[in-house]
């Protein structure tokens, strides 16, 4: 092989790591998205008292409306914001990585 060509193996992992990450960004971007339509969801379905019969006890502040949820509503929704934040981090990270990669081949 001459020098300066790219190996075909390097090649096809490049494009897997691309697909990869770009799939990550996607299914990431997809939860950020869906969970803020949660919350608007929240706001006009929700009590904006306090229940406490109901375990609705947990205050959600949609931009300045306060509607109660349960604890397992409110941690259901945070876990798959932080979830869908930490995948859209990775994917950005194996972009960068992959970049390093190539200014070095």
């Amino acid at each position: 092989m001459a020098r300066g060509e790219i190996h075909p193996v390097s090649t096809d992992i490049r494009r897997t790591w691309k697909l990869v990450g770009t799939s990550m960004l996607v299914i990431g971007l997809a939860g950020i998205v869906w969970t803020t339509s949660v919350w608007y969801k929240y706001q006009g379905t929700l009590p904006r008292e306090p229940d406490a019969r109901a375990g609705r006890i947990y205050p959600l502040n949609v931009h300045g409306i306060v509607v109660y949820q349960t604890r397992q509503a409110r941690d259901w929704l945070i876990e798959i914001q932080y979830c869908s934040f930490v995948i859209v981090g990775a994917s950005i990270l194996i972009e960068i990585i992959q970049k390093q990669v190539l200014r070095r081949s």
